[in-house]
């Protein structure tokens, strides 16, 4: 379950870091939070994708393309990202893996998203997922996803404003 008493890393709306409050302080007043996401792709072209968790309180059941997670008070974005990847996959991957996309500004969610890409070949049977966080995990090749997330009448799955961007780092 979502432990709302996490402490998550806080920042105003600069990406200034702030005192770090609770998930359910932070979410409740609205406060600017930093997040990762990591693109994971194998080298045959192919994206890592989760299906979100029945339990999970935003978007339960929807498809996403990125390992994704707040970042705790001691993180920067390459060490959240890293660990965030290993909580959700137990896949080994360390901050010098990772490509940094961007770091965009959402004003809708009040986050600050480190964007990743990470090359690394697993196979599915090599993911641990956290049954709380993930209830499948699946390899698509780079041209599906695309398709299904420019789609618009596909509500099966997370769509982000960064997608250009990660796009034009992975090809």
């Amino acid at each position: 379950m979502i432990n709302s008493n996490e402490l998550l890393y806080i920042v105003d709306e600069y990406d200034t870091p702030l005192t770090p409050t609770t998930r359910h302080e932070a979410f409740q007043k609205g406060l600017f939070r930093r997040t990762a996401h990591v693109w994971i792709i194998n080298s045959k072209n192919e994206v890592l994708c989760q299906q979100r968790s029945l339990k999970k309180d935003m978007s339960p059941g929807k498809w996403e393309p990125s390992v994704a997670g707040h970042l705790g008070p001691d993180d920067n974005y390459f060490t959240g990202a890293a660990r965030e990847v290993y909580e959700e996959t137990g896949l080994p991957i360390q901050a010098h893996h990772l490509d940094l996309v961007k770091i965009y500004k959402d004003r809708e969610f009040k986050e600050y998203r480190g964007v990743f890409v990470c090359k690394w070949d697993a196979e599915p049977h090599e993911i641990v997922s956290e049954e709380d966080e993930v209830a499948a995990v699946k390899f698509v090749k780079l041209q599906t996803l695309k398709k299904y997330l420019n789609d618009k009448n596909n509500d099966e799955w997370i769509k982000h404003s960064y997608l250009k961007d990660v796009f034009s780092a992975l090809e």
